[in-house]
């Protein structure tokens, strides 16, 4: 599933919702515990299959099959990539589920043929034992002081202090962006919420690990530099409304041995840690 400033590939937002329409095709297989669904790949510039969209489908399928609960983490593995123009079929088995917590396997496949799983934990709001979050610091520029920063994968409203410059490709910056982002031309509903930050939070680990490297150097080291997520995990720890500012923190805390492993912490505007986001991913030469 690729990423970087290179290949972001330009999607249309009511495509990703219309890939978030999971069809009910019937069980999996004979067990009581399974469901498939049926839905279509968002089209892009790419020929295969966004890693963002499947984690997306993911959370409204285990939803679906697990009502009453909300997810509360997801872990994608994306071992190799689908193929975009064709539908996938989503198989959901539920490996556990309690009163409190469940957890259910969501399984992608084209014609026999896997090209992701992904392991999702749901569970119900319970109250408060112990309190504590990462606290965002006071000097982080609000939306409001921040400029548009186009996002091909991201089609809503996306804001980082410097704007476009921020990844320009001949300036260089540390391995780190603070990007705020909402969408308000979707319903404000919880899972859809989810689906789309978790969606929306691949497209900067690949850039972010390329930042502290100017286009001439990454020339001088063979050419254009290019990130592939192998693996992604976000968990989500507060209520949060797509509508409403998110920030993201974005962070590559290692790159090297043609490997790169990155980190997001989400807040809302309040100041609430909202989610939080851990993958790890490929990056070479073009």
């Amino acid at each position: 599933m690729a990423s970087g400033t290179a290949l972001w590939p330009g999607i249309d937002l009511a495509d990703l919702i219309a890939a978030l329409q999971l069809t009910d095709t019937g069980a999996a297989d004979p067990a009581p515990h399974a469901a498939r669904f049926r839905a279509r790949n968002v089209p892009s510039r790419l020929p295969t299959t966004l890693g963002s969209q499947v984690l997306a489908q993911a959370v409204v399928a285990a939803e679906r099959v697990v009502p009453g609960m909300a997810v509360q983490s997801i872990q994608g593995v994306f071992p190799r990539g689908g193929v975009a123009a064709d539908p996938v079929g989503i198989d959901v088995e539920i490996v556990q589920s309690g009163r409190a917590l469940a957890t259910v396997a969501v399984t992608f496949q084209q014609e026999g043929r896997e090209h992701c799983r992904a392991l999702v934990m749901l569970s119900r709001d319970e109250p408060d034992f112990l309190r504590h979050q990462r606290p965002l610091p006071d000097d982080v520029p609000r939306p409001d002081a921040c400029a548009d920063l186009p996002v091909a994968l991201m089609p809503w409203e996306v804001r980082t202090f410097g704007g476009e410059d921020a990844l320009a490709p001949d300036l260089a910056g540390p391995p780190a962006l603070d990007v705020w982002m909402r969408c308000k031309d979707v319903d404000d509903s919880p899972t859809l919420s989810r689906a789309l930050l978790a969606h929306g939070t691949e497209g900067f680990l690949g850039p972010v690990a390329l930042r502290p490297y100017p286009a001439d150097h990454i020339a001088a080291r063979g050419g254009k530099g290019t990130s592939v997520m192998l693996s992604q995990t976000v968990t989500f720890h507060e209520p949060f409304s797509i509508h409403e500012w998110l920030l993201l923190r974005c962070e590559s805390v290692y790159a090297g041995r043609s490997r790169m492993h990155g980190r997001i912490h989400v807040y809302a505007e309040d100041g609430r840690l909202v989610a939080s986001v851990a993958a790890d991913g490929l990056m070479r030469v073009a």
